[in-house]
């Protein structure tokens, strides 16, 4: 008998942990509220917009497709975060984006059961196609739109943009002395794009850019392309008119480019790069060849799992594999700091000093609505990534 009894208390418990932490399709799922704080007010008006602890949330995510993986890692950090917490329950409504036609469609379906409050979608295009409707509820989109998009004060935005990780480095750099910048990129949008925010930064800062460098795709044409950029005279001559060094590659590249500033005698010269540098996943042996790049990034994809390393625990246990969690663990711990903010978008609002310690970095509120996240910053040191300050 009293075997049987544990055996049937261990099967009542598993469900009802269970039933927190899975959601699909348009399923609800009933999670505790946050534990409240002195400082959070109940409710307090923006605009139109009554931000308070909502009692129904629903999840704008793909779950099928070519972004089913991330949609599934955010939607996973989000339930597991609901399920932490302990008192009041909101109800939770997973809908994917990927069986209804238009972002519209999703948002009107979110309207029809009765949600408060709307966290997503994850596309630019999908965000943009939302500010430009009348809303009638607040929304948490997970991705930035241009800073000169207009957007309704029920709009709020939140996301991993690389874009903050650039800014970060320009300001680590300049806090640590540095003052005159060469900027190497890759040659597709996205390095032109980061190479640009950094030197946007580090100008408003008081830094020179000393010069640009698109770097070549080759192997060979790198190394002579190197050499000339570092106007490199044997046997170890090169010019001098810099300090650091911003790099906007990924771990590819990046692997040739350190030996080769390194080998043409610029090897003393500090290099930023962003998280696109690093895979996520330890590799001491390849990147040997990073060693003592610096780069931003969310304390999570960092392998640091404070602030809740019970969270963080729990989601790489219960994760598709190690590597699966890894390699998405931004966007779990994106989830995850999303459902925070929707209840403690009023606390954050408050004032821009409010602060919310996250996964993807310490949190704040500015006056355009977007979420600023103040990232953590590692170092590359004998194939290790490592905290620094």
């Amino acid at each position: 008998m009293p075997s049987l009894f544990l055996r049937i208390f261990f099967l009542i418990t598993l469900l009802f942990t269970c039933s927190y932490l899975i959601g699909c399709g348009q399923n609800s799922v009933h999670a505790p509220s946050p534990i409240a704080t002195n400082t959070l007010s109940e409710s307090i008006s923006n605009g139109n917009t009554q931000l308070g602890t909502p009692q129904i949330i629903s999840l704008l995510v793909p779950l099928q497709g070519p972004l089913s993986g991330v949609g599934q890692a955010v939607k996973q950090g989000f339930l597991a975060a609901a399920a932490q917490t302990n008192q009041n329950k909101p109800q939770i409504i997973v809908i994917d984006t990927t069986k209804e036609p238009t972002i519209q469609a999703a948002y009107d379906q979110a309207l029809a059961q009765k949600a408060q409050f709307v966290v997503g979608p994850l596309l630019k295009p999908q965000v943009q196609t939302l500010a430009g409707l009348q809303l009638s509820t607040p929304i948490l989109a997970l991705n930035y739109l241009n800073s000169d998009i207009s957007t309704p004060p029920e709009l709020f935005q939140f996301g991993l943009s690389p874009l903050d990780e650039a800014r970060q480095a320009a300001q680590h750099a300049w806090k640590s002395g540095r003052r005159s910048a060469l900027i190497m990129t890759l040659s597709d949008n996205w390095g032109t794009q980061i190479g640009q925010t950094f030197a946007d930064e580090w100008k408003s800062l008081g830094g020179t850019v000393a010069d640009r460098l698109t770097l070549a795709q080759s192997s060979s044409a790198l190394t002579r392309q190197i050499s000339h950029f570092l106007q490199f005279k044997p046997p170890h001559d090169r010019r001098t008119d810099f300090d650091v060094i911003f790099l906007a590659s990924n771990p590819k590249v990046g692997r040739q480019v350190i030996p080769l500033l390194k080998f043409y005698y610029a090897g003393d010269i500090p290099v930023y790069a962003t998280a696109a540098i690093y895979t996520g996943l330890p590799n001491r042996r390849l990147d040997n060849d990073l060693n003592q790049v610096i780069f931003c990034s969310a304390p999570w994809t960092l392998g640091q799992n404070s602030p809740n390393p019970l969270l963080y625990e729990q989601l790489l246990v219960s994760a598709n594999s190690p590597g699966f969690f890894r390699r998405h663990r931004s966007y779990y711990a994106l989830g995850v700091d999303a459902f925070h903010i929707t209840q403690q978008l009023a606390y954050l609002n408050q004032s821009l000093t409010q602060t919310l310690p996250g996964a993807t970095g310490e949190l704040t509120l500015n006056k355009q609505r977007r979420i600023v996240r103040q990232l953590t910053c590692a170092q590359f040191r004998k194939g290790h990534v490592t905290l620094i300050n």
